[in-house]
C-alpha cells in the first residue's frame, strides 16, 4: 500500500518490547525522528537502549500504567497475544490510561481471534487496535527499516499510524479488517517451516547419497526450489552452526500451533499443519536445544534421527541474487 497523509500529527510514539525484534524496530522509529517512550521487561536492557540511542529523541518509561498517557501510538513487540492483553487490559495495564483516540498498533505475532477479541474489549476506552505483524526478505532486514508488515484494521487506524510504520518498512500490505494481518503471519510462517522442513530432509537423504548440502543450497537458489531457508537462514546460519538468525524456534512453535488452530477453526484438512508443529515442538523438546534456541537449531532434530552428522561451514553467506 502507498503511504497516506495521516489524520493529526504524531507528536509521541510508545513502544513496549526491546528485544531481538522491538530493539532494532524502535531504533528505526528513533531515526525517523519520533520522540518515544519505551518499556521493557527487562530494565536493564531497557535503560542499555535508552543510553545506546541517548542521540535521539528517547525516554524511559515511568513506572506504573499511567506512563503512556501522552502517547499517540502504542506500540508492542512481545511474545505472543496473551502478553499483548495483560500489558493493555492486565491488573497493570495501560489501556485504561490512554487517551481516547489512541492507536495501538501490535506487532507481536498474536492469534487472530483473541485479537479481534482484544479489538473489541478495547472499544471500551475508545481506544483503536491494529495488527502488525513483522516478516522479511532477508534475515535482519528490521534493522535497516526494511520489514515487511501484514496490517489488519480499518483504513482510517492505518492511515493514522502510517508515518510511524513507515520508519520501520519497506513494504506494507492492508490485509483485511482486525485480524487479518495475524491470520497472514500464521501463513507466513508455516510455508517458511514446511520449506525448511523439506530442505531438512533433502540434507540428510542428499548426504546419504554423497552430495555436498551447501552446494545444494547452491543450486535450490537458482532453481524453482529455492526459500528462506535455502538463501538465508539454514543456509547461512543452521549449516554453520552459528544459529543466529534472529527467531526464536519456541516462537516458531507458538506460531504453528496457531496456524493449526486457524485451520481446525476453519474446518480444513490439518494433516500438513499437524505435522509441521508436531516435529518443530520435537525439535525444541530435543535434549541440550534451550528453550530460548533459535529456530536454526531445527537442523539437529533431523541429525539425531536419522544419527548423520551434516558438515559444519564456515564463511556460508546468504545468497541474495541468483548466480551467472
Amino acid at each position: 500500500m502507498g503511504s497516506l497523509a495521516p489524520s493529526k500529527p504524531i507528536n509521541l510514539v510508545g513502544y513496549i518490547g526491546l528485544g531481538l525484534a522491538g530493539g532494532p524496530l524502535c531504533t528505526c522509529i528513533l531515526k525517523g525522528g519520533f520522540r518515544t517512550v519505551v518499556r521493557d521487561a527487562d530494565p536493564k536492557r531497557q535503560r542499555e537502549f535508552v543510553e545506546a540511542n541517548k542521540e535521539f529523541l528517547v525516554a524511559e518509561a515511568e513506572d506504573g500504567p499511567e506512563a503512556f498517557k501522552d502517547v499517540d501510538v502504542l506500540i508492542t513487540m512481545v511474545p505472543n497475544g496473551d502478553i499483548v492483553r495483560d500489558i493493555l487490559l492486565g491488573r497493570k495495564g495501560v489501556a485504561p490510561f490512554l487517551k481516547p483516540g489512541t492507536i495501538i498498533v501490535d506487532t507481536s505475532s498474536s492469534n487472530p481471534f483473541t485479537t479481534r477479541k482484544l479489538g473489541d474489549d478495547l472499544k471500551a476506552y475508545q481506544l483503536r487496535l491494529i495488527d502488525s505483524p513483522v516478516t522479511q526478505v532477508r534475515m535482519h532486514d528490521i534493522n535497516d527499516g526494511e520489514a515487511t508488515f501484514m496490517l489488519g484494521g480499518s483504513v482510517e487506524d492505518i492511515q493514522m499510524a502510517e508515518p510511524v510504520l513507515a520508519t520501520m518498512s519497506r513494504w506494507r500490505f492492508h490485509m483485511g479488517p482486525l485480524g487479518s494481518g495475524h491470520v497472514m503471519k500464521t501463513f507466513n510462517n508455516y510455508i517458511t517451516a514446511a520449506g525448511i522442513a523439506a530442505l531438512n530432509d533433502s540434507f540428510i537423504v542428499g548426504r546419504k547419497m554423497g552430495l555436498d548440502p551447501a552446494m545444494m543450497t547452491d543450486v535450490l537458489n537458482v532453481g524453482t526450489g529455492r526459500n528462506y531457508g535455502t538463501a538465508h537462514s539454514i543456509r547461512a546460519e543452521g549449516l554453520t552452526r552459528t544459529y543466529s538468525s534472529g527467531y526464536g524456534l519456541a516462537l516458531l512453535v507458538k506460531d504453528l500451533g496457531i496456524n493449526l488452530d486457524l485451520c481446525e477453526k476453519m474446518g480444513i484438512d490439518t494433516t500438513l499443519s499437524q505435522l509441521m508443529h508436531g516435529t518443530f515442538k520435537e525439535a525444541l523438546q530435543l535434549h541440550g536445544v534451550e528453550k530460548s534456541a533459535d529456530y536454526t537449531e531445527c537442523v539437529k532434530l533431523w541429525e539425531e534421527k536419522s544419527g548423520i552428522q551434516l558438515p559444519t561451514y564456515t564463511n556460508l553467506q546468504e545468497c541474495d541474487e541468483p548466480r551467472d
